[in-house]
């Protein structure tokens, strides 16, 4: 009853419109984003135009120059010549950023359209798509576990989901990079919330399956780092409902056709199906290859300190801010477990597919976690691969909490709710002032 009187509140609504109007403004006026040495950077664009002539490779052709060079692959020698961070391989240009962005997004609206979808709007409408997706799962398990959720509660979480760490950064240069990234989180938090939709009944629901298992699988198009959260969702969820063994199928079975068409696509540009084009990239330093993929181990712990504990950056810095300073909330999303072993917060959380879902999110975004800090990918755009799902988790717990609160510590109400909108409104600061800052004058 209280859930219900709160669900039919419109503050948190609205503060889901004020984020979203933000955000969509700050991206038109952002973009488009630089050009690389007079190219287009509007790349997805390029891919779209390369699949409706039926080929992989790019229309735009390298220069006679850049190919009749001794090393076309020389930074100092291809400076003005190159795709800047294309692939470059058997005298054509092929983009290793995913295909997935492209086929779902850009590619329908150039055939309903006639046009292009500007960049700037495609990276608005992927993040705002994950916004959503993560604000209906957090009322989801609301409603199952009958949570009082208060309209101050409801509202605080809506604005910290919305503006979480790097989401803005995204927004402010929204260029090809940014496309991926956006759309990796939509497709992300679409699958969790499927998944947790479809597993709420004692008789899992097929089409929900259906739908999350392509989710998960046109996350991995996306970025390929997502192919691991793929894996390990379709392992959880299959031995999670392994007595229907039609419905592990309807989960299993996108994940793995997508799996497959990606691994086709691979193979049809580099004759490689685990070739992503990486190392063909025409990129600013030979060295960045090396640094991240050759010494792994000893990227992990600097690494992770940076994208879990580094200061605010200023935000012309592409260095990450840390998880923690961006959204001092997603503390409690890096300790779930810990937390959960409090019984008065596992009290709140009765049913076993909350549970499940809980912990799928929280191993998928650690495992994200840990795979970037290995490969030293310490980019501000980067932390939008993780961080959403532990501020997810974070506001699940809170939210469990304050059952507790009110059950438990009523002297502790007003304190409580203090801190947790105060978390909230300093996430949503720290994020529209980075769009303040970035927007051109």
């Amino acid at each position: 009853m209280h859930f219900e009187r709160a669900a039919r509140g419109r503050l948190p609504g609205l503060v889901f419109v004020a984020v979203t109007s933000i955000h969509f403004a700050t991206a038109w006026v952002s973009g488009p984003a630089r050009n690389w040495h007079g190219q287009t950077s509007e790349y997805y664009p390029l891919l779209t135009d390369a699949f409706l002539a039926g080929q992989t490779s790019l229309l735009v052709r390298p220069s006679a120059e850049l190919l009749a060079l001794p090393d076309p692959y020389d930074p100092a020698a291809n400076a003005q010549l190159r795709l800047h961070d294309a692939s470059l391989y058997n005298g054509k240009y092929y983009l290793y950023f995913g295909a997935a962005p492209a086929i779902v997004l850009f590619l329908p609206y150039k055939v309903l359209t006639g046009s292009h979808l500007p960049t700037r709007g495609a990276v608005a409408l992927f993040c705002t798509g994950g916004f959503a997706c993560s604000c209906l799962l957090f009322f989801l398990l609301a409603k199952r576990e009958k949570w009082d959720c208060p309209q101050w509660l409801g509202s605080a979480a809506v604005l910290s989901l919305g503006t979480v760490p790097a989401v803005s950064f995204l927004l402010t240069r929204p260029s090809f990079y940014e496309v991926a990234i956006g759309a990796g989180y939509c497709f992300a938090m679409a699958g969790f919330l499927l998944t947790a939709h479809a597993l709420g009944r004692d008789a899992p629901r097929t089409e929900s399956l259906l739908g999350a298992g392509l989710c998960f699988g046109l996350a991995a198009g996306c970025r390929p780092n997502f192919a691991l959260l793929a894996i390990l969702m379709a392992a959880l969820v299959a031995f999670r409902i392994r007595a229907h063994k039609t419905r592990v199928l309807a989960f299993v079975g996108p994940v793995v056709l997508c799996g497959i068409l990606l691994a086709a696509y691979n193979y049809a540009r580099f004759q490689n199906p685990f070739e992503f084009g990486v190392r063909y990239q025409l990129l600013d330093h030979r060295t960045d290859l090396e640094e991240h993929f050759g010494h792994s181990l000893s990227n992990l712990l600097p690494s992770l300190s940076v994208l879990v504990f580094s200061p605010v950056q200023p935000p012309s810095s592409e260095l990450a801010t840390g998880l923690l300073c961006g959204s001092p909330v997603s503390f409690l999303g890096l300790l779930t477990p810990c937390v959960l072993l409090f019984g008065r917060v596992r009290d709140h959380l009765k049913l076993g597919s909350t549970r499940f879902t809980i912990y799928c999110v929280y191993l998928s975004a650690l495992g994200i976690l840990i795979l970037l800090a290995l490969l030293g990918f310490v980019v501000r755009r980067y932390t939008v691969d993780f961080g959403p799902e532990f501020v997810l988790l974070s506001w699940c717990l809170l939210a469990a909490m304050w059952q507790a609160v009110q059950g438990f510590a009523k002297g502790m109400q007003i304190p409580f709710g203090t801190v947790v909108v105060a978390a909230a409104v300093y996430s949503a600061v720290l994020d529209f002032s980075i769009c303040v800052s970035r927007v051109p004058r």
